[in-house]
């Protein structure tokens, strides 16, 4: 391995070990467990939503024997995120127990003195300031993603979860639909962009990055973080993103349980 090799991977760890100080977010209802190892999960919501484990971090002698009861604790067996730092062997575990890989994601990140500006004119991008808001965006997910429409409480529930360090940004479609849209969450020392989505109908317009720089733009004013970072799809929205700078650290695979 190069000097410059070895010094690129130590930085990225330096990032991850950053990232990893933060909770996870997690889905409005949902229950969080962790154990002392570090692992950490939700139990779902009362609709069955939001099951989920985001870090499993047991011993690797104990995997065998963990994976069973944690499971038991799920009505429906849960989606799992695989990072660099998971149980050695949980990927193998995982695929001998009808799981399937899902998604890949490439977590990118973007030092604060690299922050692109605004370019100007461009797809009008603003901040969610009301219910209304926040249903056009609940509709395009609904779309792009067949998620449940959340209305009544499940929607001012889900309204709660925005204003401070956790904010909503759309480009608001004339069929109260939005046509893209982002969240960004300030966690300190560095700003998870996250959630950005374009309508089917709206894309190669430019409204990806422009929902990226909306919430750059934002940060920038009303954040002292070092860094941004997004686990993007590989396939689709991280070229966009390296085009703009960012650069990647690692991938965190999503694993569900087979259709089958």
């Amino acid at each position: 391995m190069s000097a410059e090799s070895a010094k690129s991977r130590e930085a990225a760890a330096r990032l991850w070990a950053v990232m990893e100080a933060s909770r996870p977010e997690i889905w409005p209802g949902a229950r969080p467990w962790a154990d002392p190892h570090g692992s950490f999960g939700t139990l779902p919501d009362a609709e069955g939503l939001g099951a989920s484990v985001m870090r499993l971090r047991v011993p690797p002698e104990k995997l065998a024997d963990f994976m069973p009861a944690l499971l038991h604790r799920y009505p429906k067996p849960p989606r799992f995120s695989v990072g660099p730092f998971e149980t050695p062997g949980l990927r193998e575990w995982l695929s001998e127990h009808d799981y399937v890989c899902e998604m890949v994601e490439t977590v990118l990140v973007l030092p604060r003195d690299s922050w692109p500006h605004g370019p100007g004119a461009g797809p009008v991008v603003r901040e969610a300031l009301n219910l209304a808001d926040l249903l056009q965006t609940l509709r395009l997910d609904q779309i792009v993603f067949d998620e449940p429409l959340r209305t009544g409480a499940g929607l001012r529930r889900e309204w709660a979860r925005y204003g401070g360090h956790r904010r909503l940004f759309l480009a608001p479609g004339d069929d109260g639909t939005a046509r893209a849209s982002g969240v960004y969450t300030d966690f300190g020392r560095w700003i998870l962009l996250s959630g950005a989505v374009t309508h089917p109908g709206h894309r190669r317009q430019g409204l990806y990055h422009a929902v990226v720089q909306a919430r750059i733009d934002a940060a920038r004013t009303s954040s002292a973080a070092s860094f941004a970072a997004e686990y993007a799809n590989q396939a689709t929205s991280a070229p966009i993103l390296e085009h703009l700078g960012f650069q990647a650290i690692g991938t965190v695979t999503v694993w569900a349980p087979s259709p089958g």
